[in-house]
């Protein structure tokens, strides 16, 4: 038996929720520039960078990369957290509650990546993570795989 397998990567973006986001931007954007008042046009323009960004957050998405023993969760370049196989204690294909919001979501250790209504629920020593999906079945597929490559 071998202890190498091939990382897998599964990337969960909403297009549709970077282009509701993308509205409010425009319009702060349109504010900033026909405003002669300056306080506004400050205002507006933070605004309207902020919002940019969490367009770029839903657009770009989150980026699951699991190794033989670790899973990364990532976004627009940066790691946002690493969970070593040997923490993992349990998971499950679960759904999200929309009234729990979407993009990063939670405090402390518990925390949820998410921008759909369906996804993976790990369980660690220190908490649970959400991990949204459009096939949670295929994530469980390789959360199998790096606990059992993990364990060998």
């Amino acid at each position: 038996m071998t202890n190498s397998r091939d990382d897998f990567e599964e990337v969960h973006a909403s297009p549709l929720w970077a282009a509701l986001i993308a509205a409010p931007a425009i319009v702060a954007v349109v504010v900033a520039a026909s405003t002669s008042v300056v306080a506004l046009r400050i205002i507006m323009a933070i605004t309207a960078v902020i919002t940019f960004g969490a367009v770029a957050l839903a657009w770009s998405g989150f980026r699951y990369v699991f190794t033989n023993s670790l899973l990364e969760i990532r976004t627009l370049g940066f790691t946002l957290r690493s969970i070593p196989a040997g923490e993992i204690r349990e998971y499950r294909v679960d759904k999200w509650d929309v009234a729990g919001g979407y993009g990063i979501r939670g405090l402390g250790a518990n925390r949820a990546y998410v921008w759909g209504n369906r996804g993976v629920r790990i369980m660690t020593g220190e908490g649970q993570v959400f991990l949204g999906s459009s096939n949670p079945e295929r994530m469980v597929h390789e959360l199998d795989q790096m606990k059992r490559v993990a364990h060998s």
